[in-house]
């Protein structure tokens, strides 16, 4: 299991759009079962995608719902600490400069575009809140279909490095939501745990960067 991250010269349009740019025909990752493994409800369907460009990494989820929690008044210029109590979908990536294992960054984006990241010296012990990675952010809601789409682009100067093609780095996907007000928690790789914690760095999978010249066919898929 990993994730590949597709390289493209040009970058996107930060818009929540994946009809047309670098984002078309980019291998999709399947988010379809929770934190501890089992079948994520179908009215959840998840799909992530996860592009790079020279300077940046991007992130793109497409999100089916039932229902959506979140904010309606809000500055979308101000970080939305505690983005998890709500509707929202994660990316914790490790790099390979963090300094050991339970390192890594965590990034978060709504439906309304709202963003949070943090940066974990120590899973659950020591959490920087105020760190600023430099995260913009681009959603979007479409109601006929009952989707919601949104896009994370993160600096590369926020891991202190930038990948090669072939690189691996590490990263798992997350998604909280909600059927019938109860929450559920979708994983890419499924932590295990006895209750929901996504915060277990020995399940993140590598996140390969591949280059324009893999010239591989990719699938494709959407939600529409």
């Amino acid at each position: 299991m990993h994730v590949t991250a597709h390289f493209s010269a040009e970058p996107p349009p930060l818009v929540a759009d994946f009809s047309r740019g670098a984002w078309t025909g980019v291998a999709p990752a399947i988010i379809d079962r929770t934190w501890h493994g089992d079948p994520a409800p179908t009215v959840l369907g998840t799909i992530a995608r996860v592009l790079w460009t020279p300077s940046h990494l991007w992130f793109g989820f497409e999100c089916r719902y039932s229902e959506i929690d979140a904010d309606t008044e809000f500055d979308p210029l101000v970080e939305r600490h505690c983005l998890w109590d709500r509707d929202v979908c994660e990316a914790f990536v490790q790099a390979p400069e963090e300094p050991h294992g339970d390192s890594y960054k965590e990034f978060e984006v709504a439906p309304t575009a709202q963003w949070c990241d943090l940066a974990i010296h120590r899973t659950r012990v020591e959490v920087d809140i105020n760190w600023q990675s430099g995260i913009e952010t681009a959603a979007a809601v479409d109601d006929a279909a009952a989707v919601w789409r949104a896009v994370m682009r993160i600096p590369f100067a926020a891991f202190g490095a930038t990948p090669r093609t072939g690189d691996a780095w590490r990263v798992n996907l997350f998604r909280i939501s909600r059927v019938h007000g109860e929450r559920h928690y979708l994983a890419f790789a499924p932590t295990g745990t006895d209750t929901p914690n996504f915060h277990v760095p020995a399940c993140f999978v590598p996140l390969r960067f591949a280059g324009q010249e893999e010239g591989t066919p990719r699938e494709t898929a959407s939600l529409s």
